[in-house]
């Protein structure tokens, strides 16, 4: 009997031993919500997808436009879903699945594709009247309204901050009501250094769930990313927003960053119309930041024709074209003028020289010695200087060619391209080569002569000969 007895209780401390380190496996919950359209007619067939947090799942709406999922949900989960139809443009929602207030899954409105219906926050509820009762803790942020998605640089005048307003919801797409009210904190999560701020920088929500504050410009240009966050402490996590994306923008021309250069110093203009030669400017503010875009700047010119403004593009620059016709400069040398007004409302100007090249001519190749008496197996240097017509460099592009005589060679400066260049000069106007016989079987003394053709991007040319003797060998 006192085996049966002990047999009995060991038997029983078992039993009760397993039910006490036994892990009881959580119950999923059946999570639900409304799909509809702009007119607030459920849709029938619409794709429901939890995109994180694993595992993923789809689903399809009913014909009441009811999606479920059945769900494991201990604590407050970020949940991140997409809801897409033919027909309808697909949105994405982020909320937050939270125990404490039902975990009901939101209500999403789709908007027809190409209507005009969109809604402009994330929820998929227009003002958060289509679920009754009094709003949960925070799920989410959605930005509400942007005054300016872009600003001057501070100290210039312009407008130099923008106003947002974002809107805290629960998980059911609600706005926040005053008994629900929390603190939002706002930051600036990447700028460009220069002193911009957020003013202020921490907002409790009003009776409408939203939290106002302002971006202020600094000293330097560049894109300013800004993010909301909203912690819950209760349980212990962080809600932020999507980031919003503003601009600093530059702020008045500064003559100490106002440049002007031209594609060509010297292009074939003298003599060619309509030859277009590029000039590029590039303004900045006081602090060296390109000005805002669409700045104007004006142009004038005392040769040819000139487009007369452009405005600034992000990078303060301005291209336009210096068309080549009347009036040519007498000397080849005409004036680009560009101008603009700083923020005192003073002219400020910056010019360069552009040439007007001309064309080569027989009589604008000189070539020392003229001539030449070279013994066998000898040479001779030359010095030669080609100009335009006008005594100036030739246009860029211009190919100068030294042609030899049989049983001859040249070397030095003998294939010649002219180029970009305002003066004359060596390499420019002035060049040298080197005349040597090769002729290694012919004695006999011969006239020889040496070709000089010179022809421009357009197609005119001169050619110089100068004359001379290769000696016999003895």
């Amino acid at each position: 009997m006192l085996k049966r007895y002990v047999l009995f209780s060991t038997v029983i401390f078992l039993l009760f031993s397993c039910s006490r380190f036994l892990d009881t496996d959580p119950e999923p919950v059946t999570v639900s919500g409304i799909v509809t359209n702009s007119s607030g007619e459920p849709i029938e067939g619409a794709m429901v997808s939890i995109l994180s947090p694993s595992p993923e799942e789809t689903t399809t709406t009913d014909g009441d436009g009811v999606y479920e999922f059945s769900r494991i949900i201990e604590e407050a989960v970020s949940y991140s879903m997409e809801i897409s139809k033919d027909g309808y443009d697909s949105r994405t929602e982020e909320f937050v699945a939270d125990p404490s207030n039902g975990p009901d899954f939101p209500n999403v409105q789709l908007s027809e594709t190409g209507s005009d219906n969109n809604n402009d926050d994330d929820s998929g509820n227009d003002d958060g009247d289509e679920v009754e009762g009094t709003t949960g803790g925070a799920a989410s942020i959605i930005l509400d309204n942007l005054s300016d998605s872009s600003i001057n640089i501070a100290e210039t005048g312009g407008n130099v901050n923008s106003t947002f307003t974002f809107v805290v919801q629960d998980s059911a797409g609600r706005a926040l009501d005053a008994n629900g009210a929390v603190d939002v904190e706002f930051m600036i999560t990447s700028g460009p250094g220069g002193n911009e701020a957020i003013t202020p920088e921490v907002v409790r929500t009003g009776d409408d769930g939203t939290a106002t504050a302002s971006l202020f410009s600094g000293n330097i240009a560049g894109n300013v990313k800004i993010e909301a966050k909203v912690e819950r402490t209760d349980i212990d996590l962080t809600i932020r927003s999507k980031p919003i994306l503003l601009t600093i923008h530059g702020g008045f021309p500064d003559l100490d960053h106002f440049s002007i250069a031209a594609e060509v110093s010297n292009f074939e203009g003298f003599i060619v119309n309509g030859n277009r030669n590029q000039i590029d400017v590039i303004v900045g503010d006081k602090f060296s930041n390109p000005v805002k875009p669409g700045t104007t700047v004006y142009f004038n010119t005392t040769g040819g024709i000139i487009q007369g403004s452009g405005e600034t593009d992000d990078d303060g620059q301005i291209t336009v074209d210096l068309i080549s016709g009347d009036p040519r400069p007498a000397d080849g040398y005409a004036t680009i003028t560009a101008f603009t007004f700083n923020d005192e409302d003073e002219e400020i100007t910056k010019e360069i020289d552009v040439l007007f090249s001309a064309g080569p001519s027989n009589d604008n190749i000189t070539v020392t010695p003229n001539t030449f008496d070279i013994p066998a197996n000898g040479s001779e240097s030359f010095d030669m200087v080609v100009t335009d017509t006008n005594g100036n460099p030739l246009p860029s592009g211009t190919t100068i060619t030294v042609e030899p005589p049989e049983g001859m060679a040249v070397e030095g400066d003998v294939e010649v391209t002219i180029p970009n260049s305002l003066t004359g000069g060596e390499g420019v106007t002035e060049f040298s080569f080197t005349a040597r016989d090769t002729d290694d079987e012919n004695n006999d003394s011969q006239d020889v002569s040496i070709v000089i053709l010179v022809e421009t991007p357009e197609g005119y040319t001169a050619r110089k000969t100068i004359r001379g003797m290769k000696a016999k060998t003895f």
